[in-house]
């Protein structure tokens, strides 16, 4: 037999304190919220259906074209500056402006998914990766690449937004979370093929164009798949579709009676239609007026931002560079070996996805947070060792300047290099054009990396480092933004936590030198572990568990 339902809170009643009068724990609230929650879907077993495999692995192409359009430009630089003849500046909109782009492709994205649906928006999403991977193929100028990576910009932040929303509504609650976090999997995923392409075309003649420009097959995939697939059964009951709604949750769930999911939705969307009915500008408001949604939305941005902060785009970028430390001279051989942090953090990510369901979610990302936490402080570790052990500069014939003491010091300096007989002997710290014996074989001469003993040291932090981040906030951060927001504010609530990631992911990105400048590269890194300590903390004191929650309830989450 069922239990009797229980009728959801007010949302009016947004007090957080116990029947004394004592403030309550968000633990507490979860816990006894948990307790209210009707065991009707415990009840009606549902089945992972082959409908629901095709309708996720259609929707998270648009995962793995995000991930691999943002990865490939690293390796597709280095042939571009050659070709274009770029300056620093212009590789930094190459890069940036792509980042830029999806924050405004995000903010849009809510726009559209609440008003022309969940399906029609994944299309356009999948138009902009086709039109901008064609753009960049066939560019001749540098103008023309500028525009390529605007037009893909906006297709990764709107597939950012969406494809978790779609996911999340058309998924079975006891699958929700493993095919949601799938969208995170295939983000890292598309990282590690897009390092593998760049190391297969790096020796072809223009082989930028083919990094860039074959992703235009996958999203042509996506576009043909989701014209067949169904919009989001939740969204067709807003907007009155009930029979294509009904028929939709009896494919997902496998069963014929699918009642009692029409009717919680039925059921949320009529006491939500007041929110929603008036625009934008008074949805506003009533966020605004709405604690828990407020809460909700306050940990979802903050899940997006310390996602960010924790600085794994630094660690991606610059994993070819942290390998040449290690000892690797060539480039091409580094290029190939950076492929182990992009192997690494989508072989975690689908490990994440194996345990999500197995784990609370709050858990997991308490316990792997730490652990990026602790990575960050290896990484600053090894990155300091580094900088104490590699060979000493001379106090004499210095052409660059006389305050430097290692190797490590003198390439920090701008349009400085060091020389020595030997990769550990004593050198001097001169400048590229000096005229010396420097550059003649036999002579250890380098402008970017110096050798050190522990240099090995970086490798091992940067895997465990990317390990616990691609199980915890990687993913999960996707997951739990996904299933914390009431129907009526979804789109836009998702839409605000994707532009907070990438706002964050631009800021790091922008910010990442000019720190190491400042504070040295170990000095970033433990900058990095202490913000991502505050949001640990935030998270511990804040963060409800959301695993099995039945959407239409999960506010109850957050009074």
């Amino acid at each position: 037999m069922l239990e009797e339902e229980t009728p959801i809170p007010s949302n009016s009643d947004n007090h957080e304190t116990d029947s004394k009068g004592s403030p309550r724990s968000s633990v507490e609230e979860t816990a006894e919220t948990t307790k209210l929650l009707p065991a009707a879907a415990a009840a009606k077993e549902t089945r992972l259906t082959l409908y629901v495999i095709l309708l996720s692995a259609v929707s998270t192409i648009g995962g793995f074209l995000f991930g691999y359009d943002t990865g490939v430009v690293s390796g597709a630089l280095i042939k571009l500056k050659d070709d274009f003849h770029l300056t620093p500046g212009e590789e930094e909109w190459i890069v940036g402006i792509a980042v830029g782009a999806a924050a405004v492709g995000a903010l849009l994205a809510g726009f559209l998914s609440n008003n022309l649906g969940r399906k029609p928006t994944l299309i356009t999403s999948s138009v902009l990766f086709t039109l901008g991977s064609i753009l960049l193929f066939t560019a001749k100028n540098f103008a023309t690449l500028l525009v390529g990576r605007t037009v893909l910009g906006l297709g990764v932040g709107v597939a950012s937004m969406v494809i978790p929303a779609y996911l999340a509504e058309s998924s079975p609650p006891e699958y929700r979370g493993r095919l949601v976090t799938a969208f995170g999997a295939t983000i890292t995923s598309g990282q590690f093929i897009a390092s593998v392409v760049d190391g297969l075309f790096s020796g072809v003649y223009e082989g930028w164009r083919w990094m860039l420009g074959i992703a235009v097959f996958p999203s042509v995939i996506m576009g043909v798949g989701m014209i067949v697939l169904p919009e989001s059964p939740r969204y067709m009951v807003q907007k009155g579709r009930i029979k294509e709604a009904e028929e939709t949750f009896q494919r997902i769930s496998g069963r014929d009676d699918v009642t009692e999911e029409l009717r919680e939705v039925r059921e949320t969307l009529a006491a939500e239609t007041e929110y929603s009915s008036h625009g934008i500008l008074h949805m506003v408001r009533e966020i605004s007026r709405n604690g828990p949604v407020k809460r909700a939305l306050a940990i979802g941005c903050a899940l997006q931002a310390f996602q960010q902060l924790g600085g794994i785009n630094t660690v991606m970028y610059y994993s070819t560079t942290m390998i040449k430390m290690a000892g690797v001279r060539s480039d091409a051989v580094a290029i190939w070996l950076s492929c182990i942090p992009s192997f690494c953090n989508a072989l975690f990510a689908l490990v994440s996805m194996a345990i999500i369901e197995k784990f609370p979610r709050r858990r997991l990302l308490l316990s792997t947070l730490l652990g990026t936490i602790i990575g960050l402080v290896l990484l600053g570790a090894a990155y300091y060792s580094i900088s104490q052990t590699t060979a000493p500069v001379s106090s004499l014939n210095n052409t660059c300047s006389n305050d430097i003491s290692n190797c490590d010091q003198c390439v920090s300096v701008d349009s400085c290099s060091f020389c020595a007989p030997t990769k550990e002997a004593e050198g001097r710290c001169i400048t590229p054009t000096a005229d010396d014996n420097c550059t003649t074989p036999g002579f250890y001469y380098v402008s970017d990396v110096c050798y050190s003993p522990y240099s090995f040291t970086i490798i091992v932090a940067m895997v465990f480092y990317i390990a616990m981040f691609a199980t915890g906030i990687g993913t999960l951060a996707w997951t739990i933004n996904s299933e914390i927001y009431p129907m009526w504010v979804r789109g836009y609530a998702l839409s605000l936590s994707t532009l907070t990631n990438w706002s964050f992911n631009l800021l790091i990105a922008f910010t990442f030198l000019d720190l190491t400048k400042a504070i040295t590269k170990y000095g970033a890194f433990w900058l990095y572990a202490g913000v991502t300590g505050i949001g640990w903390l935030l998270f511990y004191l804040r963060l409800p568990e959301t695993r099995g929650v039945p959407l239409e309830r999960v506010e109850q989450l957050f009074l």
